[in-house]
């Protein structure tokens, strides 16, 4: 009896799932399955928030400082870089000050080549998206005073966005104005122009031009290259070794001669001058007595020889 009702109830179930299946499109349940036909109602206040990008918040620093009255700040590529390690290194390492990794904010600007005179730095982590940033910052004294700062002319932006928070880290920077030194005056007058300056202010003064004798030359050359090789005057205690030397004592026994030095004026004229109000040196302006002469100068070194 048992059998039966079984076999009764399997052939029951059977017929009604035959006619339920004759109604079923097995090839559209298929279709369905297969290209993926599910639909997520995305829940109220979920909603995407776009990425922030370098450009937009400046855009936003840049009108709060215009509408205070401020110098717009101008984004730069080694402030970039800097940014970007220091917040890297403030995210992975939670180095905020630089102790940990050595990544300061001083040594990224280094790094990056930047020289700065003053510099300010902003940071956020995990900001939510939809909040006003400039606002944020603005609320609190310090970083309101470093975002305002009226010595900022660069920035650097640094920003990771998740999905509704961001991380953000600004530095701020007025460059190091480096001061050139004036050039120093390139010495260009030598023995020719010396020569020429002496003997103008000779004839000023009433008395005759020297004139040249190759002799006298010799000795002016070789005492010129002695100054230059020691980088000073001697005081003339070259002088008289070289009048001594037996090559050129028939010199000092044709002529009476004396030896004038300079050193150190950037014109000739300014070395004549200097002669002049020079005890002991004016008779190479003022001595009638010197009829014949030679000079040679270089590097502001100059070697007067006058002889009669």
């Amino acid at each position: 009896m048992k059998k039966i009702v079984t076999f009764l109830v399997i052939l029951v179930m059977g017929a009604i799932g035959y006619f339920f299946l004759r109604g079923t499109d097995f090839k559209s349940l298929f279709s369905d399955l297969t290209s993926q036909r599910f639909y997520i109602q995305r829940e109220r206040g979920a909603d995407f928030i776009a990425d922030w990008t370098a450009e937009e918040l400046l855009l936003k620093i840049n009108t709060a400082r215009e509408k205070k009255g401020l110098t717009k700040l101008k984004g730069s590529t080694k402030l970039d870089q800097s940014a970007k390690s220091r917040l890297s290194v403030i995210l992975s390492e939670n180095d905020v000050d630089g102790s940990v990794t050595g990544i300061t904010r001083e040594k990224a600007l280094l790094n990056a080549g930047y020289t700065a005179n003053l510099v300010g730095e902003l940071i956020v982590t995990g900001f939510f998206k939809s909040n006003d940033i400039v606002a944020y910052w603005n609320n609190d004294k310090t970083t309101s005073e470093t975002l305002n700062h009226p010595s900022f002319r660069d920035v650097g932006v640094a920003i990771k966005n998740s999905v509704d928070r961001v991380d953000v880290y600004i530095l701020l920077a007025s460059p190091r104005t480096v001061v050139k030194q004036p050039a120093t005056p390139k010495i260009t007058w030598g023995g020719l122009e010396l020569w020429e300056a002496i003997n103008k202010r000779r004839v000023e003064m009433g008395v005759n031009p020297l004139k040249q004798r190759d002799e006298l030359c010799t000795i002016a050359s070789i005492r010129l290259n002695q100054l230059l090789t020691l980088g000073r005057l001697d005081g003339h205690e070259g002088f008289v070794p070289v009048l001594n030397r037996e090559d050129l004592k028939w010199i000092s026994e044709k002529y009476n001669i004396s030896e004038y030095l300079i050193q150190g004026y950037p014109t000739p004229t300014e070395a004549v001058v200097a002669w002049e109000n020079t005890l002991g040196h004016r008779s190479l302006l003022a001595g009638g007595e010197y009829v014949w002469g030679c000079v040679y100068a270089q590097n502001t070194i100059g070697v007067a020889i006058a002889a009669y």
